[in-house]
């Protein structure tokens, strides 16, 4: 499941950074359009669903590096079991808090897509392909989150154990 979930985030990390070229091209065929007096409608809001797109599709890869925002001036102050307990306790709340999300995300995104929802404009661009998209950023976040936990209460226990020295 690790190597799964490993490879998997590495494909959606590498599939957001050509997003991320995606956008900035948006954007500039966007400007060069508007300053050309040709401007090329919806291509503002097809980048803001990129960038939004780009954002969830990265959780994962993030949390698995363990690159998201942390206190480690307090766990450096330590001792390792005390530390190892206090990354175990803030990563269960953390997969609670990813839970809470994904639960969030997914009931937005089926709503969405219920009522078919879009943004009006000279181009009508509908909202909930990009919703979805964000729970499946959302799954492998969540299941990064929990691979995390199970590997901080693994170490947790392996500073239980008795030394067999």
């Amino acid at each position: 499941m690790k190597v799964f979930v490993h490879r998997v985030n590495r494909v959606l990390a590498g599939f957001s950074g050509w997003l991320m070229l995606a956008m900035m091209l948006l954007l500039v065929a966007d400007f060069t359009g508007r300053k050309a007096d040709m401007p090329l409608h919806g291509m503002a809001e097809l980048s803001v669903f990129v960038m939004m797109i780009v954002i969830y599709l990265g959780f994962a890869h993030c949390e698995e590096h363990k690159e998201h925002v942390g206190l480690e001036i307090v766990l450096n102050f330590l001792r390792p079991k005390a530390r190892n307990m206090l990354i175990a306790v803030s990563q269960f709340l953390a997969v609670g808090t990813i839970g809470l999300l994904f639960y969030a995300v997914t009931t937005d995104a089926w709503s969405s897509f219920q009522t078919k929802s879009a943004i009006e404009g000279t181009v009508e661009l509908p909202i909930w392909p990009t919703k979805f998209v964000m729970v499946v950023g959302m799954v492998f976040f969540f299941l990064q989150g929990l691979l995390n936990l199970i590997e901080a209460i693994r170490r947790l226990r392996q500073d239980d154990q008795p030394n067999s020295e």
